[in-house]
């Protein structure tokens, strides 16, 4: 991997307790950071690591203030070692509030299943087994109390909406369609999912109960209208490709109707829009490349957008966590123009949002 001055400055100074001041966030080995995901609280960092050999593999970092630890990474049961060439797709990582990450992984080419590990470590575990339910089981998300955890299965032939109760275990089918669905989220009170499903030629954004499997259509149009995430005040966030060849705007849509935030933003590879933990401000950055050295914040309601200058290149994949009162922003880059490897980096952005 390739290293700012500033970077390798921190990482010779604190290389013996094996953390470094907040800025890069370093890991074992060459490879593109993609993907950051914050822990409920704030004090852990998922990310995905591609190194382009035919394994994406998942890395955990903790952070304590302006300290961010080196990435330790996360291996499947018969997986290989730790410093190896892994074999293995680990992607999709979500967070549960005790602390435990959820996310999907295939070794050795094999389906894609469910697996958890806790944040401070220890072996990853399926967490549904493949006699409870066959199959690949993609796109994981949690409810914020915890309770349920919602998933795509394809058990069925298609790709539908089933939830597992973490209490009973219990499994259950919400959605039964041709389509397949994707992207399920859970709002605040874990009371409903949105999530996509492709049909007559585009991706339309449905909001649907958890309790009665009740859809309503909240979003449809031309192209895609792709990874629908809660905000505040009953708000949801979305990509919209509706203007095709590969633009994409950033719109939230609430009762009072949709607001373009953004236009020609940076699709993330995998990742919904990036709602802060209050739900007020959306985190993006530009595909154009003379606007690609910074990452910008916009508040929901369209109001307001504030615009941080990186002093890097081709910033991606932002995500905001919250530790205490402080605010952290981590997102990829590159440390300059034809760099080999993407990097994730980590601010305090308190002061800007």
């Amino acid at each position: 991997m390739l290293y700012s001055l500033s970077s390798l400055l921190f990482a010779v100074g604190l290389l013996a307790s094996g953390a470094a001041r907040a800025g890069e966030v370093r890991f074992q080995g060459d490879g593109h950071a993609f993907h950051p995901m914050w822990s409920t609280d704030g004090r852990y960092l998922a990310y995905e690591v591609n190194r382009y050999a035919g394994d994406v593999d998942l890395f955990i970092s903790q952070v304590s203030g302006d300290i961010v630890k080196d990435g330790v990474k996360v291996a499947l049961p018969g997986g290989t070692g730790v410093f190896s060439g892994s074999g293995q797709v680990v992607v999709n990582p979500v967070w549960h509030k005790d602390g435990y990450v959820v996310f999907e992984g295939s070794n050795q080419g094999g389906q894609f299943r469910i697996y958890y590990r806790k944040d401070s470590g220890g072996t990853a575990a399926e967490l549904i087994t493949t006699t409870e339910l066959p199959g690949d089981l993609t796109f994981p998300s949690v409810s914020p109390d915890g309770r349920t955890m919602a998933f795509v299965a394809d058990a069925t032939g298609s790709g539908d909406i089933r939830t597992r109760d973490t209490q009973t275990n219990q499994i259950s089918q919400l959605t039964n369609s041709s389509p397949a669905e994707m992207f399920p989220s859970f709002s605040k009170d874990g009371s409903k999912l949105l999530f996509t499903r492709r049909q007559d030629g585009g991706e339309d954004v449905f909001e649907l109960s958890v309790a009665t499997s009740t859809e309503t259509t909240l979003v449809r149009g031309n192209g895609d209208q792709t990874r629908p995430a809660y905000a505040a005040n009953q708000t949801i966030v979305y990509f919209d490709g509706s203007r095709g060849d590969d633009h994409w705007d950033l719109v939230s849509s609430s009762a009072s109707g949709q607001k373009t935030l953004a236009r020609d933003v940076q699709l993330p590879l995998r990742a919904r829009p990036a709602v802060s933990p209050d739900g007020r401000w959306v985190a993006f950055t530009y595909s154009d490349p003379e606007q690609a050295g910074k990452v910008l914040f916009a508040r929901v309601d369209g109001s307001t957008t504030v615009e941080v200058q990186t002093g890097f290149t081709a910033c991606g994949e932002p995500a905001i966590g919250q530790q205490g009162d402080r605010k952290f922003l981590a997102f990829t880059a590159l440390p300059q123009s034809g760099s080999d490897w993407r990097f994730l980096y980590v601010m305090d952005v308190s002061d800007k949002i």
